[in-house]
């Protein structure tokens, strides 16, 4: 690692390789890379559209909060009534009035893409499905999903039935990460009920590209949809993508954008949680300077066949004064500015990765005389030349 850190009054860019853009069918698109928050293709997201059976995972949501919060019990049972028995589509086969436990309703969503276990969630939680719809609209806005309203528990088409694929993919983010033992049920691939198996209709899970989850969906309207999830190595990426004509070309798409994300991309570690990055000047310590590092790691997203380092600097936006401790949190940030991987859209944006005191220091006796005098201690700006790599 070189530890150079230099007094300057201009920002440094980065330079970075940008790739070409996947190619997509779909009439929406959206990939990210959770790992790092990289958009990696973005197609018309937050038009609100038809989500079809993949706003089940509302539906589904609005479960698990109730599990969660101990509302429900996966024991519990709802009764079948008349009108979920007799829901068409996608089915269960649940039989009007008998008595189905919540894991078993559950798996009969996720899996089988269940309409009629669907409106017994939805019945047994808010009496009709049509409150547990306005319930569901009231908590997609509190958990930031701005392009969601909700006509029913199910998909069924509706022209005020909408979501946008930004939503659907901040939904599917949410629940990964807030519901990991729920959300392992998106990776089992065949439930029977009653007698009848359905095999999971997602066409990733069988193409051993790290795929865990979550849903598809289909109507006349919305044309064929999949929101999906995969994990490779370190990596993690959620993608949505709407409106494509056929299982085939569903499933082929899907292929494509996973093994596309997953080649053209990498995750590279530029500093390392609590490893030192930089010394920076520090007023009244036993010494002149203190060790600073990373609160967290330092990762980015670069194209695979990239072989520039990137520039960042570190921005003090007070100076350090002893007594410090280890692990301290400072009041500034490690920033990289940076544009996008993607060659279509080029944005610039900075990235900010808070940093914390390295090492315990002591007040010195007296006020010291540095090397660096009093103006240069209030100084702001150290440039990072190179990586630890």
């Amino acid at each position: 690692m070189k530890k150079l850190f230099i007094l300057v009054t201009f920002l440094l860019s980065i330079w970075s390789t940008v790739v070409q853009g996947f190619s997509t069918t779909a009439k929406t698109a959206f990939v990210i890379d959770n790992t790092t928050g990289e958009v990696l293709l973005s197609k018309d997201i937050d038009r609100p559209i038809p989500p079809a059976s993949m706003s089940k995972l509302m539906t589904l949501w609005m479960v698990f909060e109730s599990l969660d919060e101990g509302k429900l019990a996966m024991d519990d049972t709802f009764k079948v009534s008349r009108k979920a028995w007799k829901k068409g589509g996608s089915k269960m086969f649940l039989r009007e009035g008998e008595s189905v436990k919540i894991e078993d309703l559950i798996k009969g969503v996720i899996i089988q893409s269940g309409n009629d276990a669907c409106i017994v969630l939805a019945e047994g939680l808010a009496g009709t499905e049509e409150n547990f719809a306005e319930l569901m609209t009231i908590r997609a806005k509190e958990i930031g999903l701005t392009n969601s309203n909700f006509k029913n528990s199910t998909g069924w088409p509706d022209p005020d039935h909408k979501m946008s694929s930004s939503d659907l993919v901040t939904l599917a983010t949410k629940i990964r990460e807030e519901y990991p033992s729920y959300y392992s049920i998106f990776n089992d691939l065949e439930f029977t009920w009653d007698g009848i198996s359905q095999r999971n209709r997602n066409p990733l899970l069988s193409m051993n590209l790290g795929a865990d989850g979550l849903k598809t969906g289909y109507t006349d309207e919305a044309g064929y949809g999949l929101i999906a999830s995969a994990k490779q190595n370190e990596r993690r990426i959620t993608f949505v993508i709407t409106g494509l004509k056929s299982v085939g070309q569903r499933a082929r798409e899907a292929k494509g954008i996973t093994t596309w994300a997953f080649k053209k991309f990498r995750l590279r570690t530029y500093f390392k949680k609590n490893v030192t990055i930089l010394e920076v000047p520090v007023w009244r310590g036993k010494k002149e300077s203190v060790k600073i590092s990373a609160a967290d790691h330092v990762q980015l997203l670069i194209a695979n066949d990239s072989k520039n380092d990137p520039k960042m600097h570190v921005v003090l936006k007070e100076p350090l004064i002893a007594p410090l401790e280890k692990g301290q949190k400072i009041n500034g940030h490690l920033v990289v500015e940076t544009t996008s991987l993607i060659k279509e859209n080029n944005d610039k944006k900075q990235l900010f990765f808070p940093i914390i005191v390295n090492e315990d220091l002591g007040r010195g006796g007296v006020v010291n005389k540095v090397s660096t005098n009093l103006r240069n201690l209030k100084s702001n700006f150290f440039s990072l030349f190179g990586s630890n790599q």
